[in-house]
């Protein structure tokens, strides 16, 4: 889609994004304001509660697991998410064995030029 359209979905509530930046950057309309969203990459800070947590899922997928029961799954390179979540999810750093933290956090972003005039722009789910 072009810009035009992209800016129509944009102001509709919806995230938007080019082609190129579909796994970086996205955009979104917040508080009448256009927001830019970039991943952050950080460790996952949990405490000993996580051990008897229940409401996780595994990212493309609808059920719900207790976190002993995605251990593995983590272990085979899966991304896994707090019900409650939206654009957030873990996975395992295997070099370190730690659990990264994979959010979304707005930043400032201005578009070049070509952004406005490409026709590879779309709306993310």
């Amino acid at each position: 889609m072009n810009f035009t359209e992209a800016m129509e979905k944009l102001k509709a509530g919806k995230k938007v994004s080019r082609e190129t930046w579909r796994n970086s950057i996205y955009f979104l309309m917040k508080d009448k304001e256009v927001k830019c969203f970039y991943p952050t990459l950080m460790n996952y800070v949990y405490d000993e509660n996580i051990m008897i947590s229940n409401d996780w899922m595994i990212v493309g997928d609808k059920e719900k697991y207790k976190f002993c029961d995605i251990i593995l799954r983590l272990q085979q390179c899966a991304k896994a998410r707090l019900s409650h979540w939206k654009d957030e999810y873990i996975y395992l750093d295997i070099e370190s064995k730690q659990l990264i933290l994979h959010a979304m956090e707005p930043r400032s972003f201005v578009p070049d030029f070509e952004s406005f005039i490409a026709e590879d722009w779309v709306e993310l789910k």
